[in-house]
């Protein structure tokens, strides 16, 4: 009897780190609707993604929703077929350019044209409920994540604290280090602008952003009294060097520098 305990005791003490390396965490358990499998995941705070929007509305009120809630038609809600659940969204429509912000509490739209299903009350904010289906921009807020303080960050801050510490005696020391600290920590100005690529459509003019993950750029929207046709712009900021080497480098043919 003591040695079948001894046995049933060692093969828990290996199975029990499987077991909790294991344990499965609610608001991205992976599911499968209609014979497909989708594995939902944490996104990363300022992810932004463009496509289209529906709603969902009266026949699902008092539902139950795929994280357990109950549906609420006029509470700020969402629902997302990856994003983790409780991920915070910024979503604005690209026609009116009305923003709401929304939480993740269910899982769809299972269209693939479509990317987001809002509540009735989030998209009559947006002034989306006629339609029934908007283009949108799909900006993460916060990821629904709650980083967990291990001694690992603890020791980072303290580290932190005591350089601080340690910067503050060196400026009361000998005051002209302050320059030196005031001119490392300058934010860099990107004054010039070049421009890559022009567009009469909007949607394209996004499109060619997103495929060549333009960091500091902006969609210009222009008039041409000349051609009576309005022009999306595609425009990078960028510092003198910047804006230097990306011309040198000639990766976007007919790019000129504005400013």
């Amino acid at each position: 009897m003591k040695l079948k305990r001894m046995v049933l005791l060692s093969i828990l003490l290996v199975l029990l780190p499987t077991i909790f390396l294991n344990a499965k965490d609610i608001n991205i358990l992976a599911y499968v609707d209609r014979g497909i499998k989708y594995y939902p995941k944490y996104v990363r705070k300022g992810h932004i993604k463009y496509g289209k929007a529906s709603w969902y509305g009266k026949p699902f009120h008092g539902r139950k929703t795929a994280n357990g809630e109950r549906y609420n038609m006029y509470n700020m809600t969402a629902a997302h077929r990856t994003y983790a659940m409780g991920t915070l969204l910024k979503v604005t429509n690209l026609r009116n350019k009305r923003s709401v912000r929304v939480r993740v509490n269910d899982r769809g739209p299972f269209y693939n044209t479509r990317n987001i299903d809002l509540s009735y009350g989030a998209a009559r904010k947006l002034g989306m409920v006629n339609k029934g289906v908007g283009r949108v921009k799909i900006e993460v807020i916060s990821s629904g994540l709650k980083r967990k303080t291990t001694k690992r960050s603890k020791k980072k801050e303290n580290i932190k604290k005591i350089a601080v510490k340690r910067i503050k005696k060196k400026i009361s020391n000998n005051p002209k280090d302050v320059n030196h600290i005031i001119v490392t920590s300058k934010k860099i100005e990107r004054k010039q602008k070049i421009q890559v690529a022009s567009f009469l459509n909007q949607a394209n003019a996004y499109s060619f952003k997103k495929k060549y993950n333009l960091k500091h750029s902006l969609i210009v929207k222009k008039y041409i009294k000349s051609t009576k046709k309005t022009t999306y712009k595609v425009v990078i900021k960028c510092t003198p060097w910047e804006a230097k080497q990306l011309l040198k480098s000639k990766k976007f043919s007919g790019a000129y520098l504005l400013s």
